[in-house]
């Protein structure tokens, strides 16, 4: 919601806060970067080279935290153990920098409102705000992606989902989110939004088609944590060594994990996978489900709801984006995947769940 956005910093704020609270020096602010945030502000920060002396400068991500998650101080702890686990287990993910003012391995500090430029806050909201190391790279949404290099992120998700079975957080095992697909019926309010009967009977029939095959199989489901927003914006990367490929360098934006069944991740980066062909999403993302497929074990409850699931995905991503079209018009980030979630989810359906099993069994082994 609009009222759980963070205020506005200015550059110049910014970079006042970050040198005084990070042993992070010579900061230009006008080189400073507004980036794309869901609920949170995210500024690019690159540390200057001073003197003659050859160096390679640093660069980092300030986060400043929505009003909500600022109020649960151990959600940025389990944040922080994730991201170190991830980074350590699986692949290069962004790391919580520690301030000089607080506590060894506490990472996050208060913001003061004299910072925001906006001064509509209520005197008791407080925010909160992080420094994370830059992870470089470009998002895979803006490459184009070969059958080998979809294999690659298909192979990245299994690992991620057979690695995350081992950590735990008590926090993210008590967090309820509407997008985690465990609670996907907690959306079926916001089909009221579509006023095309059509488009609301399709929809209806994915939360029907949830209850019927998904919802009693769920305590067969593997658990473990989740990423829970495997997007192409989330996942980052360079150019391989012959300059004509791409391969994975990073992962990033773990703020909506949560424990819960590990399929999902799979599921969900299936989807947006699938949004960047939008003509034909089911044959442009076989390599990536063989790759996963042939890294991260499904059982036969998993695999025979994986159609749903993708289904499911692509649902929430229409609904929450046409919702938020209607509160917030002017913001596009948050409205972008409207148009290509209803496509896709059109194709999906149209297409028989047996063909698409059968597509998707057919990649097991083969690469």
């Amino acid at each position: 919601m609009t009222e759980f956005i963070p205020p506005v910093i200015s550059n110049e704020r910014v970079a006042q806060i970050v040198q005084a609270h990070y042993t992070v020096s010579h900061i230009d602010p006008s080189c400073i970067k507004l980036l794309y945030g869901y609920e949170d502000r995210n500024y690019y920060i690159k540390e200057m080279c001073t003197g003659t002396e050859s160096c390679s400068s640093k660069e980092y991500v300030f986060k400043v935290m929505n009003q909500k998650d600022s109020k649960f101080p151990d959600f940025f702890d389990a944040l922080s153990k994730l991201m170190f686990f991830i980074n350590a287990e699986v692949l290069n993910c962004s790391l919580p920098v520690q301030p000089v003012d607080v506590p060894e391995g506490r990472f996050i500090i208060s913001l003061k409102k004299s910072y925001m430029l906006e001064t509509k806050m209520k005197k008791d909201v407080t925010y909160v705000g992080f420094l994370l190391t830059y992870v470089p790279g470009v998002p895979i949404s803006e490459v184009e992606c070969s059958p080998k290099f979809l294999y690659s992120i298909g192979e990245f998700v299994g690992k991620l989902s057979t690695s995350l079975q081992k950590f735990s957080h008590l926090y993210f095992e008590a967090r309820c989110l509407c997008f985690d697909l465990k609670h996907f019926l907690d959306n079926k309010l916001l089909v009221e939004n579509v006023t095309v009967t059509e488009d609301k009977q399709m929809l209806e029939s994915v939360f029907k088609l949830y209850i019927e095959h998904v919802k009693p199989k769920l305590t067969s489901f593997k658990i473990g944590a989740v990423h829970n927003d495997l997007n192409c914006d989330n996942l980052l990367c360079v150019k391989g060594s012959d300059q004509n490929s791409w391969k994975l360098s990073g992962v990033i934006d773990v703020m909506d994990a949560t424990v819960s069944h590990s399929v999902f991740d799979g599921a969900v980066c299936i989807a947006f996978l699938m949004m960047k062909d939008c003509t034909n999403p089911l044959e442009y993302t076989v390599p990536a489900v063989s790759g996963y497929l042939n890294n991260y074990s499904l059982n036969d409850e998993e695999f025979d709801c994986l159609y749903y699931l993708v289904a499911a995905r692509l649902t929430q991503s229409y609904l929450h984006a046409l919702n938020n079209q209607i509160t917030q018009p002017d913001n596009l980030c948050r409205t972008k995947s409207l148009h290509k979630s209803y496509t896709v989810l059109k194709v999906l359906l149209s297409t028989p769940k047996q063909e698409v099993d059968k597509m998707w069994r057919q990649t097991l082994k083969s690469v």
